[in-house]
């Protein structure tokens, strides 16, 4: 096995202290002073204020309150679901989607600041607002863009390579003329995976009945979010897999989605070693910075497959070796 490493632990540790400050610290600091800022301003509020604004201008209205809690909640929850999965899963390891997720944190974080108190202050009772509520969501994805970009140059640029096994450790096999060889394997979700699925799943629900109890006509949208959410999830916990002379078949056990690779289109076959958080920025069906698709379930060993055109696709597995050792047997029979 040939492992190669681009970053030494001490640049890991310092990749993940920036990660922690700029996805976790500063946005929990920023929602802390927006929502003690709102908090502050309920005495010069109406009893009911606008919550919601459609084309036309508001239609959605509650109690004041209701700003604390959504710019406590979602603050909160935001930069948490972000960033805890990297810092409990990456120890050793680090990569450019950790860096962007920190920054993705940021950014949303200061938008939702910036919305709320905007939204709120143009309603106190002492203030005659001049502005709508154009000019508070443009200055909130202006500093979505800002911040997510500081957040991003902030942090130090480390990746840290994956180890792969040489073509050498699964070679061709040799079959006696008119033999056939065939490989069959399952590619199924790791428990950290579920888990955090799990969670989400958990927290749109959640969401969805509080939206849907404090009046707002948008629970059902939440709500098709949520049922789309799960039926997504559904399609991507369990895949079978399928390696045979007529080249690579990946199938999800409830039948979509189904990728069909023949060994005619395959131009290189690997094993390499994923670590889903550092390379693909989670797990399930994912498409890496540098371009590569994946359906990767669980940390470990996984099927590599590069195309003709150049396109990569990478399975996890187990025994991902033999698998291989059968897809490169069919794709030299299919070349000579």
């Amino acid at each position: 096995m040939n492992a190669t490493v681009s970053a030494s632990t001490p640049d890991v540790r310092r990749a993940r202290r920036a990660f922690l400050v700029v996805g976790l610290v500063v946005p929990i600091v920023i929602t802390a002073v927006a929502t003690a800022l709102i908090a502050a301003w309920l005495p010069d509020l109406p009893d009911q204020i606008t919550t919601h604004w459609g084309p036309e201008g508001p239609n959605g209205y509650s109690s004041p309150t209701v700003f604390v809690w959504v710019q406590a909640v979602l603050g909160l929850a935001i930069p948490l679901l972000l960033t805890l999965p990297i810092l409990v899963l990456m120890k050793n390891s680090w990569g450019v989607t950790c860096r962007l997720l920190a920054a993705v944190s940021l950014g949303t974080s200061a938008l939702l600041c910036v919305a709320f108190v905007g939204s709120v202050a143009m309603q106190r009772e002492s203030v005659s607002a001049a502005w709508g509520i154009g000019p508070v969501l443009a200055l909130g994805f202006g500093a979505l863009i800002l911040l997510g970009l500081i957040g991003w140059f902030v942090q130090p640029n480390v990746t840290t390579s994956t180890a792969r096994i040489s073509d050498e450790a699964s070679p061709h096999l040799r079959l006696a003329p008119g033999e056939k060889v065939a490989w069959f394997g399952t590619a199924a979700m790791g428990r950290p995976g579920i888990i955090s699925l799990a969670v989400s799943v958990l927290i749109l629900c959640a969401t969805t009945v509080w939206v849907f109890m404090i009046g707002d006509g948008s629970w059902w949208i939440l709500a098709l979010v949520t049922l789309l959410v799960v039926a997504l999830i559904a399609t991507t916990l369990v895949f079978r897999v399928r390696v045979s002379s007529v080249g690579l078949r990946v199938r999800s056990a409830i039948g979509w989605p189904r990728w069909n690779i023949a060994a005619s289109e395959i131009a290189d076959v690997k094993v390499v070693q994923v670590v889903p958080m550092a390379e693909f920025g989670g797990c399930g069906l994912r498409f890496a910075v540098d371009g590569r698709t994946g359906i990767v379930l669980r940390t470990g060993e996984a099927l590599q497959v590069t195309r003709n055109t150049g396109r990569v696709f990478v399975v996890t597995i187990d025994d991902a070796r033999t698998a291989a050792s059968v897809l490169i047997t069919a794709a030299k029979e299919s070349s000579s």
